[in-house]
């Protein structure tokens, strides 16, 4: 109810962003969020602790182009990217949680920055400036849940929009500067998150005769934007190939093979199989908080009519609607891979709603207040089922005890204590095993009840998400 009792407040209140001051909302709003994860909200596994524990590898290794390893054995799920960003910000700044969310956040600051820049370019004949999107984007739900996680989806976003604004570039003029700014964009997407990258920008090139008028030149347009394709794979193999020289076959085979067909089919282990009607009723979040204002459904008639006149609009349902199909009927999916979509669909929201800017910085600062005081109250509840450093710290206390982590280790103590070493990966049944072998060890335990572990010495427990996590020594 509180919560509530914020954003009602901050609905009617006065316009709170003078005009002098709108064009740095981004960074104010960007700068509130940060530091309101940094002080509030532990790095949340299993993701965030591992690709931190990924780069913070890499730093202890300081070889760039070597082989990604988690827990110091080979890891070939991501591309270096977010772990080269995340440590030039470390080389900066010295290792920290703040300096390795900086990258991230940098990218969510740009997204917004060049998603008004898009719109602007792709609506040029209307002459529109978009000023309110800013204020859309801040105010969105997913930016709002995106946009401070050590994830690849944000940074993803911004490369997937330079890449589209250069195609918008060369649909406008055939310069081959903007195939190479094309090709650059594409292939730091690939570098951030693998050829998935590829899919958020190949359907407006393929459906180009839908959306762009008056054009008949398709063979240059076609073979201009193939080619940027394939130079797009050049600063993917500037770092490939010398991983590959350094790696067994086993490890080529993994991330060149399984890492894409074996997400596309679904069969790879942790690949996230979901049925393919998974999106749909994510679709409507990707909306939020602004499908809740009649002006959204109001004009919606307008854009209905101007659809087949309008080839901004029509590049838009290019770019959105096969993305989402391709993700449907592929066999891994996972809700953050429809990020890289938002800058379009707040496009299309900006583009139809007819709400009062005034209004609509009001409901975007109310949104990001209370994000930032969703989370200040989730620090001191369900936050703390989350924070791992008290275990942590205890296991780099005795970094020189074998240490074991029993149901599947995924580096979630690795950065959060600064390891040093493997940690041992082990299940209930081989743990006694373990422990003869190591009389003198500890073993981080994830359990359920009591009862499971009740054949060893506790030296600290915590609540884990839902059920409980501990250090234990051998009877």
């Amino acid at each position: 109810m509180a919560l509530l009792k914020v954003f009602r407040a901050q609905i009617k209140a006065p316009d709170m962003i003078q005009t002098k001051l709108q064009p740095f909302w981004p960074i104010i709003a960007m700068t509130a969020l940060f530091l309101t994860a940094v002080f509030f909200r532990p790095l949340l596994p299993i993701d965030e602790t591992r690709y931190m524990t990924v780069a913070w590898e890499m730093w202890l290794r300081g070889d760039w182009f070597g082989p990604l390893t988690l827990n110091f054995e080979p890891y070939h799920h991501k591309p270096p990217l977010l772990f080269w960003l995340i440590n030039d910000t470390w080389s900066i700044f010295g290792v920290s949680r703040w300096a390795g969310l900086l990258p991230v956040v940098f990218a969510a600051t740009g997204c917004v920055y060049f998603t008004q820049i898009f719109a602007q370019e792709l609506f040029k004949a209307e002459k529109l400036e978009f000023k309110t999107l800013p204020f859309l984007m801040t105010g969105s739900v997913p930016f709002l849940i995106y946009s401070t996680l050590v994830m690849f989806d944000v940074t993803l976003t911004l490369f997937v929009l330079l890449a589209l604004l250069a195609l918008i570039a060369f649909a406008n003029d055939r310069r081959p500067v903007f195939i190479l700014g094309m090709a650059l964009a594409m292939g730091l997407g690939v570098l951030t998150k693998g050829p998935v990258a590829w899919l958020y920008v190949i359907f407006p090139v393929l459906f180009a005769p839908f959306w762009l008028d008056g054009h008949k030149k398709w063979l240059s347009w076609y073979g201009g934007c193939g080619l940027a394709f394939i130079l797009s794979t050049i600063p993917v193999l500037l770092w490939l190939i010398p991983v590959l020289k350094a790696s067994n076959p086993d490890f080529a085979f993994s991330l060149i093979w399984e890492q894409t067909a074996g997400r596309i089919s679904g069969n790879m282990e942790n690949a996230h199989t979901r049925p393919v009607y998974f999106y749909l009723p994510l679709l409507p979040v990707l909306f939020l908080p602004w499908a809740f204002f009649p002006s959204f459904w109001t004009g919606l008639g307008s854009v209905k009519n101007s659809f087949k006149t309008n080839p901004a609009l029509r590049f838009l349902a290019c770019w959105i609607i096969p993305v989402v199909l391709g993700f449907s009927f592929i066999g891994g999916k996972q809700p953050h891979y429809l990020v890289p979509l938002l800058p379009g669909v707040l496009i299309f929201i900006a583009y139809t709603m007819s709400m009062k800017p005034a209004r609509i910085r009001a409901v975007s600062v109310a949104m990001v207040a209370l994000i930032i005081t969703g989370q200040i109250a989730a620090s001191q509840t369900i936050f703390k089922k989350y924070d791992l450093q008290p275990i942590a710290d205890y296991v780099s206390q005795h970094e020189n005890k074998d240490c074991a982590f029993v149901r599947k280790y995924q580096g979630e103590l690795t950065f959060l204590g600064r390891l040093h070493h493997h940690m041992d990966d082990r299940t209930f049944e081989n743990i006694e095993e373990w422990f003869h072998s190591h009389p003198n060890g500890i073993a981080v335990i994830r359990y359920h009840k009591p009862t499971e572990v009740n054949d060893f010495n506790m030296v600290m427990s915590i609540p884990y998400r839902g059920k409980n996590i501990g250090i234990f020594e051998k009877p």
